[in-house]
């Protein structure tokens, strides 16, 4: 029988899903240790001799598709399709699929109903339960809109309290009988109802979440303040709450009235808020100034009683703020120049507050002469401007410093709600020209901005080259070397 001389690599490359090189002889005759020889007769599809791979190897592959693991997020419905065929190969790798395949489950359709089945076998929760429902960690039934029922939201916060840290109710079937559930799932850190339709009380609502120890993303849902109304003050917020979410029907008694906030709040986005005007707004944000929260992330979207400057004001009394979130309907390229953040360059403050900046043309360059003395009154003194006539040395001169911005944000999102009309209405060069000619925001290093504001089209796209250039540097500047950092300009939606 003629025998035919394969190397081995070559042989391993072309061989079969489970082909291994104990599976086959490594020596015939005439073959040296390099090489294996295929039969020219053989079956066309032999018997497969799978390998077996330690729980290591696999727990490595399968951290590729790990909800938590971003660095490969490519798409939860992708996700959830290969981690099933994962868990089809064998036993061995079933068992290391399930906990991740549960962990949070894409749920929408017919998907639904299946997983209901399974986490919930028996109505009575005595009679039967389900060791799946112990890897359940994220439950998300924002896709839902007519499936399922209220009773069976319930049973599924029922079976999944233990371990639930996120949740996301659905539109139609999250309602009053939903609670007694909620409030048992103390491991849970964010509790989303936004998008909840039905009109509860919202009083039984902060008296269920007040015992969340765990919860620290709270967002209220759309339908909250119709119908009632609630007193600011007598409202018991999760203790280590960090983020807050306000939307629905909220009254002017609450926007104004007194908070109580728990100090750890560092995120509030205001969205769908029909009733919410500028009265509303600077209530609000006096309240906020006044209390003992340390504001770091602000969100704003679709309050249509707002108008096309009421934001403007958002870094004046804010400066220390982080990220900013808001629709252009209710901002001009004015919101990027707070006049209270400036300050000014002979007062000791301007030494020891804010970020530097110098700005200028190179012959308006002057040499900026310090003491070594460290106090900062001393040192404000001491700063010289020579005259026209001064003798500066070549390139080792600074630009005359103009101001110095205490503003601190660094990430800048501009949606777009599309109920008026934003064209131009701001541009990439009003943002370059406040972060980088007048510095008002040095520190900015992203920018994501909605498609329809058309940043990429024709008219706009080379200024918005140039500040996302001027960004990515200015993250480069900043940020420490080997650190990686999203910087420049994306779009979105």
């Amino acid at each position: 029988m003629a025998h035919r001389a394969v190397p081995l690599h070559v042989a391993y490359a072309k061989a079969p899903h489970g082909w291994t090189a104990d599976a086959e002889k490594k020596s015939r005759a005439g073959v040296g240790e390099s090489t294996t020889t295929t039969p020219l007769d053989s079956p066309r599809h032999p018997d497969k001799a799978y390998l077996h791979l330690p729980d290591e190897i696999l727990l490595e592959i399968i951290s590729y598709l790990d909800p938590k693991n971003f660095a490969y997020d490519y798409g939860k419905a992708e996700k959830q399709r290969d981690l099933h065929a994962f868990s089809l190969v064998n036993s061995q790798w079933n068992a290391i699929a399930t906990p991740v395949l549960y962990f949070s489950p894409r749920l929408e359709g017919s998907h639904y109903d299946k997983f209901t089945r399974t986490i919930c076998p028996s109505i009575n929760l005595n009679v039967r339960k389900s060791p799946l429902s112990s890897f359940v960690r994220e439950l998300d039934l924002s896709l839902l809109v007519h499936q399922g029922s209220k009773s069976t939201t319930a049973r599924l916060l029922g079976r999944t309290k233990e371990r639930l840290q996120t949740f996301t109710a659905p539109q139609a079937s999250f309602s009053l009988n939903c609670y007694p559930a909620l409030s048992k799932c103390h491991a849970l850190k964010k509790l989303d109802l936004s998008l909840v339709s039905e009109i509860s009380s919202l009083k039984t609502l902060f008296e269920v979440t007040a015992g969340l120890e765990s919860l620290k993303d709270f967002d209220l849902p759309r339908s909250s303040g119709f119908g009632n109304n609630i007193n600011p003050a007598t409202i018991k917020w999760p203790p280590n709450l960090d983020s807050l979410g306000l939307s629905g029907g909220l009254s002017s008694q609450f926007w104004t009235g007194q908070f109580h906030l728990p100090a750890g709040l560092m995120t509030v986005s205001i969205t769908h808020c029909p009733k919410f005007d500028d009265d509303c707004l600077h209530a609000f944000f006096l309240t906020l100034i006044s209390s003992d929260c340390i504001i770091c992330h602000l969100a704003f979207a679709h309050l249509p009683l707002l108008q096309s400057d009421s934001l403007d004001c958002v870094l004046d009394m804010f400066p220390f703020l982080l990220t900013l979130e808001v629709s252009v309907d209710y901002v001009t390229p004015e919101v990027l120049n707070p006049a209270e953040a400036r300050i000014d360059p002979t007062s000791a403050r301007y030494l020891s507050d804010g970020e530097e900046y110098y700005s200028g043309s190179e012959e308006d360059e002057v040499h900026l002469e310090t003491s070594d003395q460290p106090d900062h009154e001393n040192r404000a003194e001491n700063v010289s401007v020579p005259s026209d006539g001064d003798l500066i040395p070549n390139k080792q001169r600074r630009r005359k410093p103009r101001l110095r911005s205490i503003v601190k944000l660094e990430h800048l999102e501009l949606s777009d709600s599309g109920e008026r009309d934003n064209t131009e209405k701001i541009e990439p060069l009003d943002v370059l020209m406040y972060a980088d000619d007048y510095g008002m925001v040095p520190r900015l290093v992203r920018v994501a901005v909605a498609k329809s504001l058309n940043w990429t089209g024709e008219n706009l796209e080379g200024d918005c080259d140039a500040l996302d250039d001027w960004l990515v540097e200015n993250a480069r500047a900043r940020n420490p070397p080997g650190e990686e950092w999203w910087s420049g300009v994306r779009t979105f939606g």
